[in-house]
């Protein structure tokens, strides 16, 4: 019985990722303040959707880091933020073809596609250093 339990919660986090990542890319616009509200000439488009979508979608992937390397990666001994997009997909590529047994961040390494340790780097490396 709990083997269904688990299967049944992988399920359903399997179906609302995708809702979730719809979800941003199609309402991820900057909110106007209230002083621009009263303006006539509000401007929506600041920053590209494409790329809010793309920070937001990093930003939620990336949420399962931050317990250990703390909030937007910043964290100690354990600081991401500000690494480099292409070192981060090395590290996480190498930690991939390692023993999950043996060390936690091999197994979340194995947990994450090519596309989305991508976008899991390129949130970190764009976070303040």
């Amino acid at each position: 019985m709990p083997s269904q339990i688990t299967r049944s919660r992988t399920t359903r986090f399997a179906l609302w990722l995708p809702v979730m990542i719809a979800a941003a890319t199609t309402s991820c616009r900057e909110l106007p303040t209230a002083a621009q509200d009263k303006r006539a000439d509000i401007n929506l488009s600041r920053q590209p959707l494409a790329a809010a979508a793309v920070n937001l979608a990093g930003r939620a992937l990336a949420a399962n880091c931050f317990q250990c390397h703390g909030t937007d990666g910043v964290a100690g001994e354990l600081k991401i933020a500000g690494e480099s997009a292409s070192e981060i997909i090395s590290e996480l590529n190498e930690m991939r073809t390692k023993d999950p047994r043996r060390n936690i961040m091999n197994l979340h390494a194995l947990a994450y596609t090519p596309a989305e340790i991508a976008l899991i780097a390129d949130y970190f490396s764009k976070q303040g250093n």
